[in-house]
């Protein structure tokens, strides 16, 4: 729709340049513009071939949609001067015809051409007379700012007209091509005009010396050439260094890509490293205490009493479960890292009653530790029980590994506007308020080193917020109450009232 509206734009414009253009001439020529160039002297005829051979070979302005610059306007006006605006146009038109015929230009372009520059010479040449220009004759210095004039408006006219064919063409912006071309073409266009009168009082003067100005003309033809050029190596240089600094910001950040995604490779060989000693100390622990009971009892079969032999079956079996407790959870975190939330289907269930049944099995795992429960409600919440009980369970072995010998441990349920809240709250070291969300990350404890006493291998929490947000809740560490020490963390699940009304 844009380009059908630009070039039913352009046609219009195209054709109403024309038609006044060609009026104008028409004009010219009925009020006895024909009778002013029959019958002219021979300089005249020379003019007008000189303008015709300067057309014929213009310089190049490598805009978009090429433009073309010629001296030919210097024969124009130095013709308009000596002998007056019609026969002026009547040798332009004709430059033109000839030029346009040899570069084999569109019918369209030609009548283009012919109209615009008969209306920039029709109204230069008016502009000339109304201030006081002759219509022909003498060239006097009195006459220079209306001859000054009209050179003005026939070179801002004529940029402007094909202006405003470009920006239609184009979509260019008029303003700034305007502005460029005016930088570009002036100040050898001044010296084109400026050799117009120049050629009018020497062939008033002395016909046979109009030769010597081919060289100066020759000259002006070169600056403008060179003008041409220069503007073409300025656009180049400018497009270069724009290109360059493109390609030096690419470079820039491909260099830091490359140095972010060195430093991830070297975080990533560290957490590789970290994980392997981690893994490697904590499952060795395990296996070490079953492996020593093992071999106590082989090797001391016939010296040990049947309690002795009792309690190293025990500490086997609680060091064989510990180390499966470990496996498990390297195998479920690697499980929900590679396959993300496991879809499940999650019935409504009751969020206080599953907490009761996470306490339960916490008060038999640590039968000398005093683990509380506040629950007063129905928490109906849509969730898969298994994996609130497995969130709440490693809660519940976090407070008990961490939280001081026989201090209690606290569970709540409550409901806290439409969400349940299920808390494990304990009175041990707590967690540091920077340190709240980087304990869910895989592997990160933070007693982590010698002096760590709690066993694991850091995936509990980790696992424990993924299987949070597969039931569409979320897990946080949140400030215990009252404030003080401790660590308290909170199980947010949405509640689904709505499944606990009753029909009728």
């Amino acid at each position: 729709m844009v380009a059908q509206h630009r070039s039913s734009g352009l046609h219009a414009y195209v054709l109403t340049v024309s038609a006044v253009g060609l009026g104008l001439l028409a004009l010219l020529a009925g009020m006895g513009g024909v009778d002013d160039v029959v019958g002219q002297p021979p300089v005249y005829w020379a003019l007008v071939v000189c303008l015709v051979v300067s057309e014929s070979f213009p310089v190049l302005v490598p805009r978009v949609g090429t433009q073309l610059a010629t001296t030919a306007e210097t024969f124009a006006f130095a013709i308009m001067l000596g002998w007056g605006t019609a026969a002026a146009a009547f040798a332009l038109v004709v430059g033109l015809l000839v030029s346009d015929v040899l570069r084999r230009a569109a019918p369209e372009k030609v009548i283009f051409n012919v109209g615009q520059y008969g209306l920039l010479i029709t109204v230069a040449g008016g502009l000339y007379q109304a201030l006081g220009g002759g219509g022909g004759g003498s060239f006097t210095a009195g006459q220079l700012p209306a001859f000054a004039a009209a050179a003005l408006v026939f070179f801002v006219g004529n940029l402007v007209l094909v202006g405003v064919v470009t920006s239609l063409a184009y979509g260019r912006d008029f303003v700034a091509d305007l502005r460029d071309a005016v930088r570009v073409e002036a100040r050898p266009y001044a010296m084109v005009f400026g050799m117009a009168p120049i050629m009018v009082v020497v062939a008033e003067y002395e016909v046979s010396l109009l030769p010597l100005l081919l060289l100066p003309m020759l000259a002006v033809w070169v600056a403008l050439k060179t003008a041409v050029e220069a503007d073409e190596r300025r656009a180049a240089a400018e497009q270069a260094a724009g290109q360059a600094e493109v390609v030096a910001a690419e470079q820039a950040r491909l260099v830091a890509a490359e140095h972010q995604l060195v430093e991830r490779l070297r975080e990533s060989d560290r957490l590789k490293d970290d994980l392997l000693a981690a893994v490697s100390h904590e499952l060795r622990t395990p296996l070490a205490g079953m492996l020593g009971a093992l071999a106590t009892l082989s090797a001391r079969e016939g010296q040990l009493t049947d309690p002795q032999r009792q309690e190293l079956v025990a500490m086997a079996v609680r060091q064989g479960d510990r180390l499966k407790v470990q496996i498990e959870q390297l195998l479920l975190a690697a499980r929900l890292e590679r396959s993300g939330h496991e879809p499940a289907e999650r019935p409504v269930v009751d969020a206080a009653a599953l907490a009761r049944d996470a306490v339960a099995g916490a008060r038999t795992t640590y039968p000398a530790r005093q683990v509380l429960l506040e629950a007063v409600e129905v928490l109906p919440v849509r969730a898969v029980p298994e994996a609130v009980l497995q969130v709440l369970g490693n809660l519940l072995d976090n407070a008990a590994k961490h939280a001081p010998d026989k201090a209690p441990i606290l569970v709540q349920a409550r409901r806290a506007g439409p969400l349940a809240v299920l808390a494990v709250e304990d009175s041990g070291p707590g967690v540091p308020r920077a340190d709240r969300e980087r304990i869910f990350e895989r592997f990160t404890m933070l007693d982590s080193g010698a002096t760590r006493q709690a066993g694991g291998v850091g995936l509990g929490l980790y696992i424990a917020r993924q299987l949070a947000q597969a039931q569409g809740g979320e897990l946080l560490a949140a400030d215990p109450t009252p404030p003080g020490t401790g660590a308290r963390f909170e199980l947010r699940l949405p509640m689904a009232e709505l499944a606990f009304r009753r029909p009728g």
